[in-house]
């Protein structure tokens, strides 16, 4: 069960990080569209790597770097996940006001 939600998960956040990625870097739309789209593909590799970190705790053999990896690879997802939810919030936010403004 642990594989089969591990692997759908790293599936869909790779996609979606992708797609995140790509769109945000078109041409002709607004910046702060392009900066909310790479706060989602921040928070989309956050989980990534969140669960990069996770899978390490699932091996039998737990010994001291890998355990110093995974715990490495859940502070970078972490890290990546809150600051991603954090710029795609402001950015949002800054969003609406611009629309709210110009209407």
């Amino acid at each position: 069960m642990w594989f089969a939600t591990y692997m759908t998960g790293v599936i869909a956040s790779l996609v979606a990080s992708v797609y995140y990625s790509v769109t945000a870097r078109q041409r002709g739309i607004h910046p702060l569209v392009s900066r909310m789209m790479l706060g989602k593909m921040n928070i989309s590799l956050g989980v990534l790597v969140t669960l990069f970190g996770l899978n390490q705790f699932s091996f039998d053999e737990l010994d001291q770097i890998r355990i110093f990896v995974a715990l490495l690879l859940l502070f970078v997802g972490v890290i990546n996940l809150v600051l991603g939810t954090r710029n795609y919030l402001r950015y949002r936010a800054a969003w609406q006001a611009e629309v709210k403004k110009s209407s």
